[in-house]
């Protein structure tokens, strides 16, 4: 089966998480102030997307605690609790929710009302995956950083065998050097 989709990115300092956030939308028209306001913009550009594509191929990609970029919100709680809301009544497909865990975690809290398929990703190890997994938190876990310095990825983590160490300073970089040449388990 192909499945074919779209993931609508509303997060990591981009035009619709800085419409979502506080720290960034200073607007005083009917896409600022409010919650209900700033998720305005999101929630337009998903309903055009899905009219498109259908509500089931659509994901959307957030980022609650806004963690670079002068991101942030008073109240990520209950911001993306209403955003999560409202893409659960249109039926988006899923949400990909990058977040590193820590006390103030919105993760579970989107997946209670969310309801379907959820996707972890930051910084989690293979016990963070399982233990996120088994606790109904997510529905998978995504390795982004950790794949790109180990090819192999998937055998280290169903082997526990040692991952190789990310060099974000060459990520981007536009050559091989910090994509294609970290080594696989096999010539370590």
């Amino acid at each position: 089966m192909i499945w074919r989709g779209v993931e609508i990115h509303a997060a990591n300092g981009y035009l619709i998480d800085q419409f979502l956030q506080d720290s960034t939308n200073r607007r005083t028209d009917h896409y600022g102030g409010s919650i209900e306001n700033r998720s305005r913009f999101l929630l337009e550009i998903v309903d055009a997307v899905t009219s498109v594509w259908g509500a089931g191929n659509v994901g959307v990609h957030l980022r609650p605690r806004g963690e670079e970029h002068d991101m942030g919100d008073s109240d990520p709680h209950a911001l993306f609790s209403h955003v999560a809301e409202q893409l659960r009544r249109r039926e988006v497909g899923f949400l990909f929710i990058r977040e590193i865990e820590a006390s103030d975690s919105v993760l579970a809290r989107i997946k209670e009302v969310f309801g379907g398929p959820v996707f972890a990703n930051e910084e989690m190890s293979s016990e963070d995956a399982e233990r996120l997994i088994r606790d109904g938190v997510a529905d998978a876990v995504a390795f982004g950083r950790d794949f790109i310095a180990t090819p192999d990825l998937p055998e280290r983590l169903a082997t526990g065998a040692p991952l190789n160490t990310p060099d974000p300073s060459s990520f981007y970089g536009g050559g091989a050097a910090g994509y294609t040449d970290y080594p696989a388990l096999s010539e370590v």
